[in-house]
């Protein structure tokens, strides 16, 4: 694990598996546009949270119909946590994926902070189906949540990416020591 501290904040990147967490207010999920169960993480987190948590979604999609890139809702975390935010991340080949991946996470955090949240953990946006590379992902999310510190932050006290394997640990842990400086 690797941290740092910026404006009284924590930012933490650790490895592990998110759907194991319980020591936050939020977790941050990927979503596709009609908030509809898809990807191993998002599966694994609605069925820890039980089936309340895809009923509220399905609620805000019929009222919403979609969620675009770059944006996030946010819902009750059901059995599992406290809260859950969905965001949609970019494909590749979509264009301006590093400004989709930043507004994804500037989004998520907003959010985080309208709930009054005081700690959030968040997977690599997009890196699982999406086929965004963790190097990409990594640029994009860490700087966002520094700018957020430092600019907007009134809740937040903690600020963790949950990274599954090594070697997005290791572009992640990069990019984290570069904020420190």
């Amino acid at each position: 694990m690797d941290q740092i501290m910026i404006n009284n904040s924590i930012v933490e990147i650790f490895i592990g598996d998110l759907t194991n967490i319980e020591q936050y207010d939020a977790i941050v999920i990927p979503t596709n546009s009609r908030l509809l169960p898809s990807g191993d993480l998002r599966c694994k987190v609605l069925k820890k949270a039980g089936t309340q948590v895809q009923v509220e979604c399905n609620k805000i999609i019929n009222k919403i119909i979609q969620i675009s890139v770059g944006k996030s809702i946010v819902t009750s975390g059901g059995n599992f946590i406290n809260y859950i935010i969905h965001t949609n991340g970019p494909r590749p080949g979509q264009g301006n994926e590093g400004n989709k991946l930043m507004l994804a996470t500037w989004n998520s955090l907003i959010l985080a902070n309208e709930i009054g949240v005081t700690s959030v953990v968040f997977p690599p946006i997009s890196i699982e189906m999406r086929g965004i590379t963790s190097k990409l992902c990594a640029e994009a999310m860490l700087p966002t949540i520094k700018k957020y510190l430092v600019e907007k932050n009134q809740n937040l006290r903690n600020i963790s990416v949950c990274l599954e394997i090594e070697t997005d640990y290791k572009e992640f842990e990069k990019v984290l020591q570069g904020l420190s400086g």
